[in-house]
Parts: structure tokens; sequence; C-alpha cells
């Protein structure tokens, strides 16, 4: 089946989301953390910073870095889980849950949590384990910022 890529985009700052105000700093412009500041929505009062006189003592690379790039995000594997024979299915789901937890495994499962590249690969991993070697498509993709 081909892959159903639907491109929604998300500019909504999480409220827990640290931000940094050094203007100066050279990956300003490539880092999440610097350009979610031009994002915060202006209605939220507390937002929570990354002290100025903290960066500042900083001489190399930033730990707090993150990249400001998109990446696809998947959402739901329902059919990839149809998809599979009766044993397979119920080893995947075993080992899904062993890895996520039980919760984890129904929501990303039914979409209700976006699944990252990460655990993407994770559950990939768990399917050739099984003997799976074509990559199955989740059911749907998602673009967003790696809050």
């Amino acid at each position: 089946m081909a892959k159903q890529k639907t491109p929604q985009t998300s500019v909504e700052v999480p409220t827990s989301y640290t931000l940094c105000i050094k203007g100066d700093c050279p990956k300003a412009e490539t880092c999440l953390h610097h350009v979610a500041t031009q994002m915060m929505p202006g209605e939220v009062q507390k937002w929570s910073i990354l002290s100025p006189a903290y960066l500042a003592q900083i001489e190399n690379e930033c730990p707090h870095y993150r990249s400001a790039e998109k990446v696809q995000y998947a959402r739901g594997f329902v059919r990839m889980m149809s998809a599979l024979t009766v044993n397979q299915a119920h080893v995947v789901k075993d080992s899904i849950v062993a890895t996520f937890g039980m919760n984890m495994y129904y929501r990303m499962r039914r979409g209700d949590r976006l699944i990252t590249p990460t655990e993407q690969e994770a559950i990939y991993q768990i399917l050739e384990q099984q003997g799976v070697t074509a990559r199955p498509d989740f059911d749907a993709y998602v673009e967003d910022y790696l809050w």
C-alpha cells in the first residue's frame, strides 16, 4: 500500500519547552530552543528560558542545541498489525508492549500519540525479528519539530 502522507504542520510550542533568548549564538537560527521564541503565542505569560548568564559561560558546543529541522512522525499502525499473521501479531504486540508499555502501545497504535523516528525504527526492528523483511507503512505521517 502507498504511503499516506498528511502534510500537517504544527507550530504550537509546548508550554514546558525551554527557550533560549541568546540571539548572538552562532547556531541561534538553526536551534529549536531559539527558533521557538519566535513562535511563542502572546497569550502565554510564563515560559522557561535557559539562563543568559549560564549560556555566557559555555565556550564550546552548547549542550542544549537541538536542530530546528522538522522530522517525520508516524501516526498509528493498525493497518501494519492487521497485515501480520496471527502469530506474528501476537509476538510483535508483546515486544512493543515490553518496549513502550501497554498504555503507550495502544495510544501509538490508534494514532493518539505520534511516533518519533527513533520509535519507528524500534518498531521496524521488532518486525524484522519476526521475519517481516519489507518495511510496512504506518497509518499516516506528520511533519513536526522534535520537541
